[in-house]
């Protein structure tokens, strides 16, 4: 599966169930940018996807199934999370998102 291209990001700090999200591209020389301004590295192998945030701790990891990856997050410094990522196209009605203020993708407040 090629994980090149257009994504959504939901992401939800600490697993309560309450999720935000984010767009991201996720390009072909490894790297990525997001809705929120960030940008990092990512590899995928063996059906497994990771990706990091520059300048930052922050690390998602997931495994690919279809048009979705879905995983756990960490910062290193003791916040831990759940993630799903949709490919560009893939309806997002199936889940219904409650979404709260709280920290952004890279656990930034």
């Amino acid at each position: 599966m090629a994980v090149t291209g257009s994504w959504t990001q939901f992401y939800d700090w600490n697993c309560d169930g309450s999720y935000s999200s984010t767009t991201m591209d996720i390009k072909a020389d490894g790297t990525w940018t997001s809705g929120e301004g960030y940008s990092g590295l990512w590899v995928q192998v063996a059906g497994m996807f990771l990706f990091t945030f520059n300048n930052s701790e922050t690390t998602y990891a997931g495994n690919l199934a279809s048009e979705s990856i879905t995983g756990i997050q960490t910062t290193f410094t003791g916040l831990t999370g759940c993630f799903y990522m949709l490919q560009s196209g893939v309806p997002t009605s199936f889940a219904a998102l409650r979404i709260k203020e709280k920290a952004d993708s890279s656990g930034a407040a």
